[in-house]
């Protein structure tokens, strides 16, 4: 595995000016170097000398005040989630900056990346017990609430330690297995000045790509070469790593059955290219169950097989390991062979993996006649007895059902329409019966199944993509 940036080929440039700035005004400046286009959130005693700041950048950052901070964090995910940059969140101290943990935790879970501001006590007055301070544990203990739900958390005590700390938290929500981050400021750091020099977010903060060796991408480029009835299980790393093109690439030459887990719907076009099986595990479809239970070989791309994915890792519901072989290729090696035993790993991200593996399977096969293989004739006739069998739940009755309502709605929206859905009965029925088309216009909260998420995450992708 190698981990490279073009950074590391750029010469070093002059050094930078240094300028006096506020903690708040050190953050608006790296944000708006980074086009960072809104900062969401409500404002509160806590966070005033912060948000002040941002007054001399309005016309480059956009304030915009949702009802409620959790909406705040689940608008920035959302807008995130179709366009593939992320937004800043900020808060006051205490209630507003705890109202954050659902949506940091909905994030966190996903993968999205969500930078959050909150307001914390002055440094010389933590453990006084300041409005809306928790001091009990330790003083001005608010960031600890947040271990668990982010990827990283940073305190600063004093205003010149920002400009390397935004510049880290860029560098680690959007690098690695991406994620939410925040920065507990203290009402003093945003206030106070410092001579500082602000690091421009190209050269320090860009995300990195994960190269894989080449010997376990030859490994298993052979193994799907040689393989009779291959499935591609695609997850959610394929959208981060905008590898929708090279999973087309992979399934074309292999020939394999694609399906994708809950987060990953619209990857590859269901219901419109002739090896979609749509969706496998708890509440996917037959077509893709079956599949990925009578599959020889499984490629799993940017996926860490949930139980809802894996049907409660039931054997013969919809996987068969190990019988099955698997190869796994994952930006985070922690999850591969977390769940299952794996045959083959590949530690990459989706678009490097798969652009690798498209080289290798070209070696050993350039072309393969997968439209007119009986594999590809089966995946299409299962997929079709599919959606007969929902014509029942689909029929024009009243009062109308989720089924039929589903129907129409996909008929009526244009392929590239943006669904916003959270948890309950109408996603467990999108997930086997609304096929996507194109990649980042399925909004669901996968792994933690927020429900409320669905309106600030559309809020959040409405602005992101207006037309």
């Amino acid at each position: 595995m190698a981990l490279l940036t073009d950074a590391q080929t750029t010469p070093q440039t002059a050094p930078q000016t240094t300028r006096r700035l506020t903690g708040g005004q050190i953050a608006a400046e790296y944000l708006t170097r980074a086009g960072v286009p809104y900062l969401v959130g409500i404002p509160g005693h806590g966070i005033m000398a912060f948000l002040d700041a941002f007054h001399d950048y309005k016309d480059k950052i956009k304030i915009l005040m949702p009802r409620h901070e959790q909406s705040a964090v689940h608008f920035a995910d959302g807008y995130y989630r179709v366009s593939g940059r992320p937004l800043a969140v900020y808060t006051s101290i205490g209630p507003g900056a705890l109202n954050t943990a659902i949506g940091l935790g909905t994030a966190y879970v996903d993968g999205c990346p969500v930078l959050v501001f909150t307001g914390d006590a002055h440094t010389y007055m933590a453990g006084k017990g300041v409005l809306q301070e928790i001091d009990r544990g330790q003083d001005a203990n608010f960031a600890r609430v947040m271990e668990p739900l982010t990827k990283r958390v940073w305190k600063p005590s004093r205003p010149d330690q920002l400009p390397a700390i935004m510049q880290r938290a860029f560098a680690e929500m959007m690098t690695g297995r991406r994620g939410p981050v925040l920065i507990d400021l203290p009402m003093d750091v945003q206030a106070e000045d410092a001579m500082v020099a602000i690091p421009e977010p190209e050269q320090y903060g860009q995300p990195r790509r994960v190269y894989p060796d080449a010997d376990p991408v030859a490994r298993a480029a052979a193994m799907l070469v040689n393989s009779e009835r291959p499935v591609i299980l695609a997850g959610g790393g394929i959208l981060h790593a905008e590898a929708w093109a090279e999973l087309r690439q992979v399934a074309e030459l292999t020939g394999a059955a694609v399906i994708a887990t809950m987060n990953a719907k619209g990857v590859f076009p269901e219901n419109k290219h002739p090896l979609s099986a749509m969706s496998g595990g708890a509440k996917g479809t037959e077509v893709g169950n079956h599949m990925a239970r009578t599959a020889d070989v499984v490629l799993a791309v940017g996926t860490r097989f949930a139980d809802e994915t894996a049907s409660s890792y039931r054997k013969g519901a919809t996987y068969n390991f190990p019988e099955t072989k698997l190869i796994h290729i994952d930006i985070d090696p922690t999850q591969i062979g977390k769940n299952y035993p794996t045959d083959i790993g590949v530690v990459a991200d989706a678009k490097t993996g798969l652009e690798a593996l498209i080289g290798a399977i070209r070696e050993l096969r350039p072309d393969y006649d997968w439209q007119n293989a009986p594999y590809t004739r089966e995946i299409c006739e299962r997929r079709e007895a599919w959606f007969a069998s929902m014509a029942d739940r689909q029929a024009d009755t009243d009062p109308v059902t989720i089924s039929r309502f589903l129907k129409e709605l996909r008929g009526a929206v244009a392929d590239d329409a943006i669904i916003a859905h959270s948890s309950g009965n109408v996603q467990a029925a999108i997930i086997s019966e609304f096929p996507f088309y194109e990649p980042r216009t399925n909004l669901t909260t996968g792994g933690f199944s927020t429900l409320g998420w669905a309106y600030p995450a559309a809020l959040g992708a409405k602005v992101a993509k207006p037309e």
